[in-house]
């Protein structure tokens, strides 16, 4: 009897526009699933230059929102309704259709703030994309963007997006423990064999000398005075992960649009940065929240809410650092 109430309930959720996962209690394990498609009542919103079609192969239900790219404009927005705060796959559709964008930034809010991916709209059409694994916070509210503030000259389109339960959040000592486990396993291992230590030694002094740090920072100054806007990564507007991610492309370097997914990329630095790493704040208390690049003296290059613009800082006035990841 409940598996057929659960299985009524489902059918009748699915009619509705929105398809939500039930948790089979039986089992233990959460298995929350959710997709909203553009035409889902109240879970979808899209300003008027959005259009609507229902051309090409794959579309989501009946149809799909297009529009041209645009600075300034506002995102289409998909609601979800997020049982508990923990970690979600998020996956997005779009249907196989000529003029799609290849550079579309799609936003994802986290407990931590919007992480930003491209995704490329002219491939894969028709199926489920997966755009990553994110720390979601509980509750009924528009969480997945799709940003017209690109640098593709093509339609970005907002078809469905579907998010499901990944895994339980970690205690946050546990990744410190494993990353410090591993320093103590890499140093024993050293000190017993001093030649894989002397020539670890003149392998990092090698790097160190031929780092193009400066470089990188050379590159960050002539974006200094470019306006600050949310989910930018041009000219004309650009946050604080758009700006390293465009400075480290020029290097040959590829970052996701996202401050959290950044401080994952690299090595962590120990001791003081030097020019061109990544610096990273959380100035919340809710995790990593803004990041720049290190450009010496004390200072560093971002793109700031707060002044409105990319400039140079004193580290010092930012409070929150919680340390440097080096890239190159």
């Amino acid at each position: 009897m409940r598996h057929s109430v659960l299985a009524l309930f489902a059918a009748i959720v699915v009619a509705s526009g929105v398809a939500v996962g039930v948790a089979q209690a039986e089992t233990g394990a959460d298995v929350y699933w959710q997709v909203v498609d553009n035409a889902s009542e109240d879970r979808f919103k899209a300003d008027e230059g959005w259009g609507t079609s229902s051309y090409g192969r794959g579309v989501m239900d009946d149809n799909y929102r297009f529009a041209r790219p645009a600075e300034g404009a506002e995102p289409a927005q998909f609601k979800f309704e997020i049982p508990e705060t923990a970690n979600y796959a998020v996956y997005a559709s779009w249907p196989q259709v000529k003029g799609g964008n290849d550079s579309v930034p799609v936003g994802v809010v986290t407990t931590s703030g919007t992480e930003w991916t491209l995704v490329n709209q002219q491939r894969d059409g028709g199926r489920w994309v997966r755009l990553g694994v994110y720390e979601m916070q509980a509750g009924d509210d528009y969480a997945v963007l799709f940003s017209r503030e690109t640098t593709g000259r093509d339609y970005v389109i907002a078809d469905a997006v579907k998010v499901e339960y990944d895994s339980a959040i970690a205690s946050p000592s546990e990744p410190a423990k494993s990353e410090e486990a591993s320093k103590d396993s890499e140093s024993n291992k050293a000190s017993k064999d001093p030649e894989s230590n002397k020539a670890s030694k003149n392998s990092e002094m090698s790097d160190q000398a031929g780092r193009p740090g400066q470089d990188v920072v050379t590159e960050a100054r002539k974006w200094i005075n470019v306006p600050y806007r949310l989910g930018g990564i041009s000219h004309r507007g650009i946050d604080c992960s758009g700006l390293t991610m465009m400075v480290y492309k020029k290097a040959g370097v590829s970052l996701p649009h996202s401050d959290n997914q950044q401080y994952r990329h690299g090595r962590k630095v120990s001791g003081s940065p030097e020019p061109g790493d990544l610096v990273f704040f959380n100035e919340h208390g809710k995790g990593i929240s803004h990041e720049g690049i290190y450009a010496g003296n004390g200072k560093f290059i971002h793109a700031s809410d707060y002044f409105n613009k990319v400039t140079e800082s004193e580290m010092k006035y930012v409070k929150g650092y919680v340390g440097a990841r080096r890239i190159l």
